[in-house]
């Protein structure tokens, strides 16, 4: 490991396909997500996760992040104005990688300020791991995480249904 911390944004649509994005240093921010985007279609295994997780990582500081661009990584893939709308219908997984720990921190959808971090639900395991259980902490997230995030979605839409009749 050459930095001290590698940070990647995983995020998963309802399908359960996942969406890496690396960060890298920038001036403006310090450390940022670059243009860089990884896919993994779902179906896979926990080592195809594991995989695409650790390439995620291993393309993190492999440029700089763009300053002069306004638009992020995942608005730019959506094609989505504002950040807010290019996550609603996905769910971001916070990954933090150091010399001796994985941090994963699941997020819950704000329909009005986007992904907030579950800071009670962080899962720490030790690098390195042990074969599946990477996997594990992500597929768990995915099934609380992305089923609950569409579940409030589909009541703030029929909330918002609601409230154009009335």
């Amino acid at each position: 490991m050459n930095k001290d911390f590698y940070t990647i944004s995983v995020y998963a649509d309802m399908e359960e396909n996942l969406i890496g994005i690396p960060c890298g240093e920038s001036d403006k921010y310090g450390i940022a997500d670059i243009d860089t985007i990884l896919l993994l279609k779902a179906p896979y295994t926990a080592n195809d996760v594991e995989t695409f997780i650790e390439k995620v990582f291993d393309a993190c500081y492999t440029k700089k992040h763009n300053d002069d661009n306004p638009v992020s990584t995942i608005e730019r893939y959506t094609k989505k104005k504002g950040f807010v709308s290019a996550t609603a219908d996905l769910t971001l997984i916070s990954l933090v990688k150091t010399e001796n720990t994985y941090s994963i921190m699941p997020t819950f959808n704000d329909w009005e300020r986007g992904p907030l971090c579950i800071d009670d639900d962080e899962r720490i395991i030790k690098n390195p791991y042990s074969p599946g259980e990477l996997y594990e902490q992500i597929h768990d997230i995915i099934m609380v995480y992305v089923k609950a995030n569409a579940f409030y979605k589909e009541m703030e839409e029929l909330e918002k249904e609601k409230k154009n009749k009335d």
